[in-house]
C-alpha cells in the first residue's frame, strides 16, 4: 500500500510546567530529511526527535516544531543575576573601548542578554523528564501525520493503478499490430528493392537475407516482452506494505524506455499514436510515484 509524502498533524502537551504545542509536517523529498524548530532550552532533544521521526516515515522533508507557551501555574517570580549582570556590563565596557564605536550601554541593552534573569520557579533542565513528557504528543501528532500520508496514498494508488491499466492495454494493442507492420515493412523493403533494381540480375536469395536483416531491425517484439516485464513487477512492488517509491519510479522510467525505443524502431503511424498515449499516461504516472514514499 502507498503512503502520501505530505502529511500534517498537531498535539498539546504540558511540559516542564509549560504548555507546548507540537505541530508536523510533511512534503516531498527525495530522501528524509527531518528539520527540528525547538525552544533553546529543548535543543538537547532534537536528536530523540529526528529519531522518532524516522520510525514513521522513510522519505520526505519533515517539519517539527515545538511552540512553548506561558507555565501553567502563572505565579513564577524572577530576578536578577547581580555577578553575571556586573560581567555582562564589563565585557560591554571592554569592547567599546576596543572598538572605539559610538553609543552608551543603557539598561534596555543590559536586559537584552536573557541569562542575566532567571525564573526561580524553574527548575533545571532534566532531559529525560522532558522527553517523557513530550515523545507521546509527538508520537500522537506522528500518527495523525501518517494517517493523512495513508488516506492520501490510498488515492494515488487508485489513480497508478488506473493508469497502469491502461498503459498495459494499449501495448497488448501494439502487440497484435506489431507482426501487421512488420509484415507490411518487409514487403514494403522487397518492392522498392525491385523498383530500384529492375535492369538488374539480382541473387533472390541474397535479397531474401537482406530483407530480413533490415525487417529485424524493425522488430518490436523484445521492447514489448520487456515493458510487460516492468509493468508485471510495477504492479507487484503496489501491492507490498514497505516504502517503493524510488523502485516504481526507476521502473516507470525502464517502461518509458521501451515506449520511445518502440516508437523509433516501429516507424508506423498507428503505432506512434499509440506510443504518444502510453508516454502521456507514464508521464502521469511518474508524477504521481514522485509523492509516494
Amino acid at each position: 500500500m502507498l503512503k502520501s509524502m505530505t502529511g500534517y498533524g498537531r498535539e498539546e502537551v504540558i511540559v516542564g510546567g509549560q504548555n507546548a504545542a507540537i505541530e508536523v509536517r510533511s512534503v516531498n523529498y527525495r530522501y528524509l530529511d527531518v528539520q527540528s524548530r525547538t525552544p533553546r532550552c529543548l535543543l538537547p532533544l532534537e536528536g530523540r526527535i529526528r529519531k522518532r521521526v524516522s520510525d514513521f516515515t522513510a522519505r520526505g522533508k519533515v517539519e517539527v516544531a515545538v511552540q512553548l507557551g506561558a507555565a501553567d501555574d502563572g505565579d513564577g517570580r524572577i530576578t536578577l543575576n547581580p555577578e553575571m549582570t556586573a560581567h555582562v556590563c564589563a565585557l560591554l565596557q571592554e569592547a567599546k573601548t576596543v572598538s572605539g564605536l559610538p553609543g552608551d550601554i543603557d539598561l534596555s541593552m543590559l536586559l537584552s542578554f536573557q541569562e542575566l534573569v532567571f525564573d526561580e520557579k524553574k527548575e533545571a533542565f532534566d532531559e529525560d523528564c522532558y522527553w517523557a513528557a513530550l515523545e507521546p504528543a509527538l508520537t500522537r501528532a506522528l500518527s495523525s501525520m501518517a494517517q493523512m500520508q495513508a488516506a492520501e496514498g490510498r488515492e494515488i494508488e487508485k489513480d497508478i493503478q488506473s493508469r497502469m491499466l491502461l498503459v498495459a492495454s494499449v501495448i497488448d494493442e501494439i502487440a497484435k499490430l506489431a507482426p501487421e507492420v512488420l509484415e507490411a515493412k518487409k514487403i514494403a523493403l522487397q518492392q522498392r528493392i525491385q523498383e530500384l533494381c529492375d535492369t538488374v540480375a539480382l541473387d533472390e536469395s541474397r535479397i531474401v537475407q537482406e530483407i530480413a536483416i533490415l525487417a529485424d531491425k524493425s522488430d518490436i517484439t523484445e521492447e514489448i516482452v520487456r515493458a510487460r516485464s516492468h509493468i508485471k513487477q510495477f504492479n507487484r512492488w503496489l501491492e507490498t506494505e514497505e516504502p517503493v517509491g524510488k523502485k516504481l519510479d526507476f521502473l516507470i522510467q525502464e517502461i518509458n524506455r521501451e515506449v520511445n525505443t518502440i516508437g523509433s524502431k516501429a516507424s508506423d503511424s498507428e503505432i506512434a499514436l499509440k506510443v504518444v498515449t502510453l508516454k502521456n499516461e507514464q508521464e502521469k504516472i511518474r508524477e504521481q510515484v514522485q509523492n509516494v514514499m
